[in-house]
């Protein structure tokens, strides 16, 4: 099987059956964020145990990149500190410019790289870490 066949079944899998939607039993910060180029909307929640993410929620509607990209974040930011989840954040989006799989990133991230030649599609893969960074930007204000 070809690597980009691969990613793109990775990417559909989490699109169709997403990480992060259960409820929080509490929220420490949210945000929410709009993509206006192709309407996605997500609202990122995140539960905090002091600064260690306890759990985090992303919710809303998107396309197939957005909603794989929410589900990946929502699979391997639990037990993360605040600053870890900001530097994995920082290192995706560097991904997303290069075009260059990160594997040194957590989970099925890396699968997202592809988006690179499709510059529209930067913002749909980077809007729940955009608004994640602004949920987490709000609480540290």
């Amino acid at each position: 099987m070809e690597l980009e066949s691969l990613y793109r079944e990775v990417i559909m899998a989490h699109h169709q059956n997403p990480f992060g939607r259960l409820p929080l039993n509490h929220v420490d910060c949210s945000a929410h964020g709009y993509n206006s180029s192709c309407g996605d909307e997500y609202t990122v929640n995140i539960e905090l145990k002091g600064d260690v993410v306890e759990g985090i929620q992303i919710e809303g509607n998107g396309c197939a990149i957005s909603g794989a990209a929410g589900s990946m974040l929502g699979q391997v930011a639990k037990g993360m500190t605040l600053q870890q989840l900001k530097e994995l954040i920082s290192k995706y989006r560097n991904m997303l410019t290069s075009g260059e799989a990160d594997e040194t990133l957590p989970g099925d991230l890396p699968a997202l790289a592809g988006v690179n030649k499709f510059p529209v599609r930067i913002k749909c893969a980077s809007l729940p870490m955009t608004t994640t960074l602004d949920a987490i930007n709000q609480l540290q204000k």
